[in-house]
């Protein structure tokens, strides 16, 4: 008994809420008269009776009885829609679906469900006819195409109402029902009606049309949907739009065109015979559908998993229940599965498609078929400008032959195209990189010293960048192809591929060779990989060469080959197959470990040449490669690596060197190697630094490459200059320096003066008391051979050892650190014939040079000080050059000479003075002109007190000034050259004073020079050492110290002389 129990209490009260609403709105549309105020009172009505329906609509509450209690009222309203507004409309649809869906459902009347759907499809169009409004809006059309959904998925739970509606009878309204809800789906404006059309098909399409009526009406239904689910630019669909549409498509070819309906027999039940098209209808069909269902393919590249996911469960259901009615659609849905099955989250669909093509030899075929397809056109597809297009094409090609891999397939044929697919493939993309106008910069300045502290420790990465891309666009295509190569060497057609790539590695060139090269490299890297994890597993006892080794000493002979004549060619390398050269240089490293050690010899100097050069990528591989090796030869770090090996490398030099090999790299790699070996190195390079000086003297008119081997001699000075034993001998002699404070002048004091009288007083005596002074005489005796004297012996046993005294006294006393020194000296001495050089920087190096050498061959005088007579010309020279970096280059030289040289330079450095003067007359010139000093005004003031005009400075304010601004101005506001010249000439001059004892008006010279920066400490301490009353007079002078107090004379007293005692 329904009715019994808690629920009958429930649907009484429902009932009496239910009751006068009705009664109310039976009465309203009984007397409506058509003016608005009957209307509103409607709509007020209906939505009374809506929100109460709508609270009712739970399950068990609102059965068929209230739903047609309910439904007498809204009937009433309903006669009058031809004058009803639209919002009355809209509330007795929205009340009528309510009660189709959850008052009558499957029990509703045929009839008026049929009268219900009639109604609700002329409501649903935009422009109906026969109502009081000539277009309806988006929320009418929504509560029809609402109402009709749930009247169509009652319908599909009631025989008698699907019978009714499939009948012949209704079989123009059914269209014309269909009709209008495709136009819904198609041409709303908004989304609520299209989803609610979307809704109401796959509820008729899906639960009341039959595989008869759903064939009558295929082809309209195709064609729209069709319409609906190809990706347009005009109009982009919802995705609930879309997966609805898919889903209605889907059920319909499964419907009409499964293999088990169409395979020519009537299905025959109890009651009736189901209708089975004919076969020209089917061919006829599957012809139309072909197309429809490519331009569905579209929506492969669709963003969302959802709307994917609908047309994979479209394509799965081709291939499963339509793999013969359809067969000429299988091929694009098994491309379109491909793509689908590409997402790491859509492993289901690539397990379906694996289950499908596994039990269904057919459509293995048709998969093979289709990768050989793409793999012929493979290389058709590169030349598209399109990446994307071209990667998705890669991949489909990957899926498919992995998935062939997986089901244990025949791949003879494909093994046969796919070498020569990767490679043109490959070569397409390299060539296409030339016509790119977004290229990818490699090229860096040529490495000189490098970053040496990262060669400490393991501070490089062991991970390689792309080396093959050249624009943005590439790496992407190149990544997919690296991915199907690495899935092909896992294959058993790896020895085919291997085959075929090293066949035409020796005999191609350009770019065909470089993606040989790559494609083989790329096998032996996954083939290496594959075997070192089998290996870690297994231990089957046999060490005797795999065909995987083999294959790789095949690779890695022919990468060296390629260092090799990149070392020994002068035209510039192919950086990409270098880079591939240093990969299978670093891949055979690791696959020998600690026994690579012996291939060193071979391998390391190539690897080293290919770091000195312009290329940043081969930089960059280079360094990695080198990194790598260390690690796996098991030294703890890049240097240890270079220095435990450097006889290998020292010999490779030299042998280039002796060739008269021009090319910058073993320069490069020197230079690496003496920066990292350090002074241990220089007594074995002898021969080398022979060979350089051969190199500079055959090639002297090369400018860049003088001013490298330069910057090579220039690292080996700096590191021989380190060695200990010239630097201690370097810090004696440059306290031996210190013999020019003895020989200083210094100012006579009064006990001076009083001790010269003295001395004067006792001559006098002496001379007054003996009388004239006695001179010796004119000879006695002729003169003698030095070897006799008067009693035959003494006087030649005296003349015997003082001979001796002085052949030990001048006696060349070898040099600390001979080998070293002879370098260094040779290095010095070389650089005077290039010094009137034309480049002003290679002038500014070599002055640079000699200052590193200078204090550590001063040790030894006797070739020292001839060394300076040899220099001083050139150097001297180089103060008369137009540019001022190299003028400063060259007084910063004079400094370091003085400093070492000491009284050496005396006579030098007074012949240099006019000199001095001049420059810094004219510096002081310019310094006042350049912004930094009060302009003419300033120069006038200094030119009333030029050097030398007395004898102590007075002050002079503007330049003072000036020179202030100038070394307190930032670096990137001042004249560099100016600001640098300044400093050399004061540091030269200082240095003068310090070292080399100056004559008094030079001093007073120098003093004056230097006033305006008389306040720095250093400055001021060498020229106190001088003459400090000098200094604290020119201080006081010029306000750096306050003036002295004068003591006053008392009253009645006056000034006298002291008398001096003796």
């Amino acid at each position: 008994m329904p009715l019994l129990g808690p629920n009958m209490e429930s649907r009484n009260q429902a009932f009496q809420a239910l009751k006068p609403q009705c009664v109310a709105l039976s009465q309203a549309a009984l007397t409506a008269n058509g003016q608005a105020r009957s209307f509103s009172t409607i709509i007020e009505l209906l939505e009374r009776l809506k929100g109460t329906v709508f609270k009712l609509s739970v399950p068990g509450l609102l059965d068929a009885k209230l739903a047609d209690y309910i439904f007498f009222p809204l009937s009433q309203v309903l006669k009058l829609s031809n004058r009803l507004t639209i919002r009355c409309l809209e509330l007795s649809l929205q009340c009528l679906a309510a009660l189709v869906a959850h008052g009558w459902r499957q029990n509703i009347e045929p009839q008026l469900a049929a009268q219900i759907v009639i109604l609700c499809t002329l409501m649903a169009e935009r422009k109906p006819k026969g109502f009081a409004f000539d277009e309806s809006t988006d929320e009418l059309q929504a509560a029809s195409l609402h109402c009709l959904h749930h009247v169509f998925d009652a319908a599909g739970r009631s025989p008698s109402c699907q019978a009714s509606f499939v009948s012949e009878a209704n079989f123009p309204q059914l269209g014309q029902t269909i009709t209008v809800v495709l136009k819904g789906i198609s041409d709303a404006p908004s989304l609520e009606p299209q989803l609610a059309a979307t809704e109401a098909l796959e509820a008729l399409t899906d639960g009341v049309m039959t595989k008869e009526a759903c064939t009558s009406f295929l082809p309209g239904l195709v064609g729209n949907l069709t319409k609906v689910l190809t990706p347009t630019t005009k109009q982009r669909r919802n995705h609930q739009v879309l997966i609805g549409c898919m889903n209605i498509f889907t059920n319909l070819v499964r419907k009409t065109l499964s293999d088990e309906s169409t395979s020519g027999k009537r299905l025959e039940s109890s009651k009736t015979t189901e209708f089975v098209a004919s076969k020209g209808w089917e061919e006829t069909a599957a012809k139309k559908l072909e197309p429809a269902l490519r331009s569905i393919m579209c929506l492969q590249s669709h963003p969302r998993d959802d709307v994917t996911g609908a047309l994979a469960k479209l394509c799965l259901t081709l291939l499963e229940y339509c793999r013969k009615s359809l067969a000429d659609c299988s091929a694009p849905a098994i491309e379109a599965l491909l793509s689908l099955s590409l997402p790491e989250d859509q492993s289901s669909v690539r397990m379906e498609l694996e289950r499908l093509v596994g039990a269904d030899s057919t459509l293995c075929e048709q998969l093979q078929t289709v990768v050989y397809d793409k793999l012929r056109s493979l290389p058709t597809a590169m030349q598209s400008s399109d990446e994307q297009l071209k990667m998705r094409r890669i991949e489909q090609v990957q899926a498919a032959y992995e998935l062939l891999n997986d089901i244990g397939a025949d791949n003879s044929i494909l093994d046969k195209v796919l070498a020569s697919a990767l490679r043109d493939s490959v070569v397409i993309t390299l060539q296409a990189s030339r016509k790119s106008s977004d290229v990818i910069s490699t090229h860096s300045s040529s490495v000189q010293s490098m970053d040496l502290t990262n060669l400490d420790g393991n501070r490089w990465s062991t991970e390689y960048g792309q080396s093959m891309v050249t624009y943005k666009g590439q790496a992407g295509v190149l990544d997919r192809i690296e991915s199907f190569v690495r899935i092909v060497s896992k294959s058993a057609a790896s020895s085919a591929l291997v085959a075929d790539t090293s066949r035409s590695l020796r005999l191609s060139e350009g770019d065909t060779q470089l993606a040989d090269f790559w494609l083989l490299l790329i096998v032996k890297q996954s083939a290496t990989q594959v075997s070192d994890v089998v290996t870690d597993f297994l231990d089957l006892g046999d060490h005797d060469a795999s065909p995987p080794t083999e294959a790789l000493e095949e690779i890695y002979a022919f990468a060296l080959s390629v260092l090799n004549s990149t070392s020994n060619d002068d035209a510039s390398p192919d950086a990409r197959m270098c880079s591939l050269a240093l990969r299978t240089v670093a891949l055979r490293a690791q696959h020998a470990g600690k026994d690579f050690r012996y291939e060193l010899i071979d391998a390391l100097y190539p690897v080293l040449h290919s770091l000195a050069t312009p290329e940043d990528v081969l930089q960059r591989d280079s360094t990695t490669t080198l990194t790598i090796i260390a690690q796996a030869c098991e030294y703890s770090s890049v240097r240890e690596l270079i220095v435990e090996n450097v006889d290998y490398l020292t010999n490779s030099v030299a042998l280039k060197l002796n060739a008269f090999d021009i090319s910058p790299q073993a320069p490069q790699v020197l230079l690496m190697m003496v920066s990292l070996a350090g002074p241990s190195l220089l007594p074995f390079l002898e021969d080398t630094i022979d060979s350089i000086f051969a190199v500079l003297e055959s090639y002297h008119g090369y400018g860049l490459l003088v001013e490298l081997l330069f910057r090579v001699l220039a690292v080996v000075a700096e590191e021989g200059a380190k060695a200990p034993a010239l630097v201690e001998g370097a810090k004696k002699a440059l306290a031996a320096a210190g013999f020019a404070e003895e020989d200083a002048l210094r100012p006579i004091s009064i006990a001076n003066v009083a001790e010269l009288l003295k001395e004067k007083a006792m001559e006098e005596m002496k001379t007054n008391a003996y009388g004239s002074s006695v001179g010796e005489g004119h000879p006695k005796r002729p003169w003698k051979d030095p070897e006799q004297s008067d009693d035959g012996t003494r006087d030649g046993e005296q003349d015997e050892e003082d001979a001796q005294d002085q052949q030990i006294d001048d006696a060349d006393v070898p040099p600390p650190a001979p080998k070293t020194y002879q370098i260094l000296f040779k290095i010095t001495e070389l650089t005077q014939h290039f010094l009137p050089s034309a480049s002003p920087s290679l002038r500014t190096n070599l002055l640079s040079l000699t200052r590193t050498t200078v204090p550590a061959i001063a040790r030894h005088e006797n070739s020292f000080l001839p060394l300076i007579n040899t220099l001083w010309p050139e150097i001297v020279s180089r103060l008369e050059d137009e540019e001022m970096h190299v003028q400063a280059a060259a007084l910063d030289t004079v400094a370091v000479l003085c400093e070492h040289a000491g009284n050496f330079m005396r006579s030098r450095i007074v012949r240099l003075w006019p000199l001095l003067l001049e420059m810094h007359a004219r510096l002081v010139k310019e310094i006042l002109f350049t912004g930094y000093g009060a302009g003419k005004a300033g120069y006038k003031e200094q030119e009333t007190h030029k050097p030398g005009a007395v004898a102590l400075v007075s002050h002079n304010n503007g330049l003072h000034n000036a020179v202030a601004r100038l070394e307190s101005s930032p670096v990137d506001y001042t004249n560099t050259n100016l600001r640098l010249l300044w400093t050399a000439l004061v540091s030269t001059i200082t240095a003068s004073v310090r070292y080399v004892a100056p004559s008094p008006d030079n001093f007073d010279e120098a003093l004056d020079m230097l006033a305006p920066v008389l306040e720095q400490e250093d400055i001021r301490q060498a020229l106190e050492k001088e003459n400090a009353d000098a200094v604290w007079l020119a201080r006081i002078r010029s306000g750096a110290l306050a003036h002295p107090v004068v003591p006053l004379v008392p009253a009645g007293c006056q000034w006298a002389f002291a008398m001096v005692a003796g």
